[in-house]
């Protein structure tokens, strides 16, 4: 292997280096000439500007990312922001405003460093002036950086700052920043940076929910994620395209050799030499899984109408049931409320779209009984079967009932189990189950539930004792909280149960 001058650690701060690791403690080697049959524009730069810049050593000095670089597909520039600060002591941080715990990066160096970058500092640190026009604060406003800080600017460098704030990085993310053919990675310390830093930026990304003890480690998930597309990086061009999260699934399972281990053998499909069967397993596979494990990734999946029905997000079998008795009227009574047609009509067809099992109007009162039931019957027998087959298909949905003890007779005789049973109320209270966590066990369980929906004022405190769960209320930013019954059921299915 050929010997790179080396710059020792101790003296790593003092300068912004083009890298190739090598697999060392105590020093970083500069990396070798660019192939001369490479045209310049097929290299991605990536200059990552942070305080502990031998966190980059090992995971860029291996694998496929070294490489890379030895091919002249990419370069990695360390940039330091101690270099930039202006007192004897090179802080890089500083006390909050307001108080509170930890430190937060200061502005000077980071903005300083992000300048340089661009080219709009000069390498002695003075705010660079192209055609005698100056460019940024003047030095007595702002004191130069160190001489030793030397960067080559390049003015059309994308800057992100990873930060917690950013929106969370994707593979969508990834082919978009594979564009670019400089891209500038702030990596964030301590409580994080001030807040002003922002405004030197391009974007701020985010490699997940949880914390992390700074940005280095979000930098070289993005360098791999990116650096990965870029053509020539993989050995196989045909790797990147087939991967989790490139066409918005998760992969499918793999297999190797040998055939057989230990009693679990290679699924025949594989063994078939039969391209088409290979690709449409796969393919199922592929959605199988996203589905098992991460349905939210099918929300913004293009799926064809077959896909889409093939295996329902939803494992849990789902009933709702409209109550008429007992609820309150506006003066805290006890009464029965009227049956309409549309209330019947909406829901039903609202269910139907959703994939409930059946829909419940449950009232004790025989005159109104015959009334859902005609309403139902002209639809399912009489002339409107003929003249709408789809209302027709919506209103076979719907089961007349007595009472809310009958519908959980019927429904645990039909699926086996007792339902769980989940009221709803636009009444705000603690202990409400959000739409979220209800969504989640609706597509983890396979336990029937019954979401009831009451009529008048709301259902009763009776009512509300025998709940399992009693969902969030529908909220909009209006202050106004009366929607109408079959309003209110086709926002709460939607959001349970809908593609976003």
């Amino acid at each position: 292997m050929a010997q790179y001058p080396t710059v020792p650690r101790a003296r790593l701060g003092r300068f912004a280096l083009e890298t190739n690791f090598e697999d060392t403690a105590t020093s970083i080697r500069l990396p070798p000439a660019l192939p001369l049959d490479l045209p310049p524009n097929k290299m991605l730069s990536f200059t990552i500007i942070t305080i502990f810049p031998e966190m980059f050593a090992s995971p860029l000095g291996h694998s496929i990312l070294k490489k890379a670089q030895e091919k002249g597909l990419i370069s990695v520039r360390l940039v330091d922001p101690r270099d930039f600060a202006t007192d004897k002591h090179r802080m890089t941080d500083d006390y909050p405003y307001g108080g509170g715990q930890g430190m937060v990066m200061k502005p000077e160096p980071l903005v300083a460093a992000i300048e340089a970058v661009r080219g709009k500092r000069s390498p002695t640190g003075k705010p660079a002036a192209p055609s005698g026009t100056p460019v940024g604060r003047s030095p007595e406003q702002e004191p130069p950086a160190k001489a030793g800080a030397r960067v080559e600017g390049s003015p059309h460098a994308r800057v992100i700052l990873l930060s917690p704030q950013g929106s969370v990085f994707n593979q969508r993310h990834a082919a978009r920043l594979a564009q670019e053919k400089e891209l500038v990675l702030i990596c964030g310390r301590y409580e994080g940076v001030d807040e002003r830093v922002k405004s030197f930026v391009d974007e701020e990304l985010s490699i997940g929910d949880y914390t992390l003890s700074g940005g280095e480690p979000a930098a070289n998930v993005v360098i791999d994620a990116v650096a990965r597309l870029i053509p020539g990086v993989l050995g196989n061009e045909g790797s990147a395209a087939d991967e989790s999260f490139v066409n918005g699934l998760l992969e499918y399972p793999q297999y190797t050799r040998p055939e057989d281990f230990r009693g679990m053998k290679v699924p025949d499909v594989l063994l078939s030499g039969d391209h088409e069967r290979v690709a449409r397993w796969r393919r199922e596979m592929s959605l199988k899984l996203t589905r098992e494990r991460r349905p939210d990734l099918l929300e913004k999946t293009a799926l064809t109408a077959e896909e889409k029905n093939a295996a329902p997000a939803i494992r849990a079998p789902l009933y709702l049931a409209l109550l008429h008795y007992p609820v309150y009227d506006k003066n805290g009574q006890v009464v029965t409320t009227a049956v309409t047609n549309m209330d019947i009509h909406d829901i039903a067809r609202s269910g139907k779209t959703s994939g409930i099992k059946a829909f419940y109007v449950v009232t004790p009162v025989k005159a109104l009984q015959k009334l859902a039931r005609k309403i139902i019957d002209h639809w399912e027998e009489g002339y409107g079967s003929q003249y709408n087959v789809t209302r027709k298909e919506a209103l076979a949905l719907a089961r007349i009932s007595d009472t809310l003890d009958d519908v959980l007779i019927d429904i645990e005789r039909e699926s086996g189990e007792k339902p769980l049973l989940v009221v709803t109320s636009a009444r705000a209270g603690e202990k409400r189950a959000s739409f979220a966590a209800l969504r989640d066990m609706l597509k983890n369980n396979t336990h029937p539930f019954l979401i009831l929906f009451g009529t008048g004022w709301g259902l009763t405190e009776a009512i509300f004792s025998q709940a399992d769960y009693v969902l969030e209320a529908i909220e909009g930013t209006s202050g106004y909280n009366h929607l109408s019954v079959r309003s209110a059921a086709a926002i709460v299915l939607d959001r349970l149960l809908g593609q976003s």
